[in-house]
């Protein structure tokens, strides 16, 4: 008796669920919904806001590029060194030498490592509140145009795309978020 009623309970809910979703997605579509797409690349490349952090960091980049590289370089002539008296030195010499390299590798990976670190700290650092900003007017621009979905479109070949593998250039809205954008951060 109990396992008739769970049925009927089960296909009652079940016949429900039919009626009441297929009209919900007629609905939408009666209403409809519009979609449009956007290249946040394109955004943060060609924006003021996001030159200037591009700026900043790449000078951060060759900041740390100019004080590594002599290191660099004494490091490979060390190597070169090192590969080219293997045979004339003694065995102690040889291994007292290749100990002093690889610590001074060592030294150096860290050093670089540390740097690297450094440079998605700032680049965090930099980029959040652009991004949070980013995101604001697009919410924004999506409830005064009445979009219902905004995708990423990478605008890219066919292997870099993950879920938009196809948007008409009438519904991009890239230019306008990035104008938004611009007159928003001269402010």
């Amino acid at each position: 008796m109990k396992f008739t009623q769970t049925v009927r309970y089960t296909l009652i809910l079940s016949v429900f669920c039919l009626l009441v979703f297929p009209m919900k997605t007629f609905a939408a579509g009666s209403t409809g919904i519009k979609v449009a797409t956007i290249s946040l690349q394109e955004v943060l490349t060609q924006s003021k806001v996001g030159q200037s952090a591009q700026q900043q960091l790449q000078s951060k980049v060759q900041e740390y590029q100019d004080k590594f590289s002599k290191e660099q370089q004494e490091l490979e002539t060390l190597g070169e060194e090192l590969e080219k008296k293997r045979s004339v030195w003694s065995k102690d010499v040889l291994e007292s030498k290749e100990r002093d390299y690889q610590m001074k590798m060592r030294a150096f990976k860290t050093k670089t490592d540390d740097a690297q670190f450094e440079l998605k700290q700032l680049e965090k650092k930099i980029m959040e509140p652009i991004l949070k900003n980013l995101h604001e007017i697009i919410a924004e621009y999506g409830k005064k145009e009445n979009i219902t979905l905004i995708f990423e479109n990478t605008k890219k070949g066919l292997q870099s795309r993950t879920g938009l593998l196809y948007a008409a250039d009438e519904i991009d809205i890239t230019n306008d978020i990035l104008k938004m954008l611009d007159s928003r951060s001269k402010k």
